[in-house]
């Protein structure tokens, strides 16, 4: 029988985390804010941020990595949260 180890997160990945999770309740709160449809809002925001994200990412030349979360990370994160809502609609 396998035993499964815990995973232990670097600063990077809980600092990504950390923001990703910010993110998404600034894009709620801007949401309940404007007095419009809000799942679209925060579809829009999110996916604002996400774009903000790809930015940081490509300006400072981040790479994909598969062994800790970074900017590419969140923002595909953010962009899969924004599509989910989108079809909510």
């Amino acid at each position: 029988m396998r035993i499964m180890k815990s995973i232990e997160l670097d600063e990077i990945s809980k600092a990504t985390i950390g923001r990703f999770i910010w993110k998404c309740y600034i894009a709620l709160a801007i949401a309940l804010l404007v007095r419009s449809n809000t799942l679209e809002t925060v579809s829009k925001c999110l996916l604002l941020y996400a774009a903000l994200m790809i930015m940081v990412a490509s300006f400072t030349r981040q790479r994909y990595y598969a062994g800790s979360f970074n900017h590419w990370s969140e923002a595909l994160w953010l962009a899969f949260v924004a599509a989910g809502l989108h079809l909510l609609q």
